[in-house]
This record gives C-alpha cells, sequence and structure tokens, in this order.
C-alpha cells in the first residue's frame, strides 16, 4: 500500500467520524430548541386555561390598601 492511499483513507476515515459527531450535536441541539419554543408557546395557553379552572379571589373596591384612615 502507498503512502498516499494510507493517508487518503486515514483523512477520510476521521472526515466521516468528526461529521457524524457533528451532525448528531446539531440534532441534538435542534431538538433542545425544540422544546423550548414549544414550551413558550404553550405557556400562555396553560395560563389562561388555569386561570378559568382556578378562581381567583376577587378584587373589591374598598381594600385596606386603598383606604385611608
Amino acid at each position: 500500500m502507498k503512502k498516499g492511499t494510507l493517508h487518503f483513507w486515514l483523512i477520510l476515515g476521521l472526515s466521516v467520524i468528526i461529521s457524524a459527531l457533528i451532525v448528531s450535536l446539531f440534532v441534538k441541539m435542534l431538538k433542545v430548541i425544540l422544546v423550548v419554543i414549544l414550551v413558550l408557546a404553550l405557556i400562555p395557553i396553560v395560563y389562561i386555561i388555569l386561570r378559568l379552572l382556578l378562581p381567583g379571589k376577587k378584587t373589591n373596591d374598598d381594600d385596606k390598601l386603598k383606604t385611608r384612615h
């Protein structure tokens, strides 16, 4: 085997391994970004549903903080 051929196969093998690592990292980052975007999109919907389902304390005009004696 010639030195040039061996060098070619080594570089080709390393480039395949490095490319596979880069693609796998990219896919993992895309999954994380997709989860973050979906969570941020669902927060207002869940908030509105919870506000409708859970009755909160009604505010009155005669609140103690608003009146002075």
